[in-house]
């Protein structure tokens, strides 16, 4: 089975990265893969969101999809006011966008392709990657309120994973541990009933899974932002499960490849323009559009 890949498309971020997308869509059609799979950060603006998904109607394999943090982003107030929270993009907003496209929300339901199954989450963060190095200097409290000295975690402004109403009528913002548990829980339902159905798994979320996908430097501002890119529960959770043996990931926006005992993991980002060097879109396009084939024994 040959899978293609990629993540951080950040389509809204840029033109270029809309000219990278323009390009990636056009060696899909020519790579025809079997199928093809976004690992999140499409555009953090829904109308875009839903425009870059557009673009692959016409692509004739599946096409999966999971969020990234950016996805979820609610950046006007008077929307949160109107009760348009985080959680109703993840799982209403989002969904009804890639389905008018034709795109699977792999986050909602699992999709299983002959005798491989695809389970997927956007993830979240519980500062578990976090450089423990550097304890004595970045506290828990630190990475809590998502800013250190000059340092901003945009989550801080735009994600509003909110809780259930209090009787004040308040409404209270969960917490990323809160929402990390809520994100397992789910991946981990999705794993256990695609397990019987298949030969093997592979996970998708956008949040890295294993430790070892990060570099560390050693400095509290270099390392302040490796505390919200992922968390050693859904690495746990993929390895519960021998079926999985690949898992694609995002949002890091450096190309990882690393082996955890049975299971595969990878990234293939597109990121920002200001990142690509002197690359033109079509070179980045065809950096990132990773291709893995998945070899796949018959039933």
């Amino acid at each position: 089975m040959r899978i293609a890949f990629t993540s951080d498309l950040h389509t809204d971020h840029d033109a270029a990265n809309r000219l990278v997308w323009h390009e990636m869509v056009a060696m899909l059609r020519d790579l025809a893969p079997d199928v093809f799979i976004c690992c999140g950060d499409v555009a953090a603006d829904e109308q875009q969101f839903g425009m870059t998904l557009m673009a692959l109607q016409h692509l004739p394999c599946p096409k999966l999809l999971v969020p990234g943090n950016h996805d979820i982003w609610v950046r006007q107030a008077s929307w949160v006011a109107r009760g348009i929270t985080s959680q109703r993009k993840y799982y209403h907003l989002l969904p009804a966008l890639c389905r008018e496209a034709g795109v699977h929300p792999l986050w909602m339901a699992p999709y299983i392709l002959d005798n491989v199954g695809f389970c997927g989450s956007l993830g979240w963060y519980d500062y578990s990657l976090r450089n423990e190095a550097l304890d004595a200097s970045l506290t828990r409290d630190d990475y809590r309120r998502k800013t250190w000295q000059q340092h901003v975690w945009n989550d801080r402004r735009f994600v509003h994973w909110l809780a259930a109403e209090r009787a004040d009528g308040s409404r209270p913002r969960v917490s990323d541990a809160g929402i990390t548990a809520h994100m397992v829980r789910a991946l981990t339902q999705q794993l256990h009933d695609v397990a019987p159905q298949v030969q093997q798994i592979v996970g998708v979320t956008y949040m890295l899974p294993f430790r070892s996908m990060l570099q560390y430097r050693h400095e509290p501002r270099a390392d302040y932002g490796k505390a919200f890119m992922g968390s050693v529960l859904f690495g746990e959770a993929f390895q519960a499960f021998p079926k999985v043996t690949l898992v694609l990931a995002g949002h890091t926006h450096h190309r990882v490849s690393v082996q955890m005992d049975a299971v595969t993991a990878l990234t293939s980002p597109v990121g920002y323009a200001s990142q690509w060097q002197d690359r033109t879109p079509l070179m980045v396009a065809r950096h990132c559009l990773r291709v893995v084939d998945l070899d796949t024994p018959e039933r």
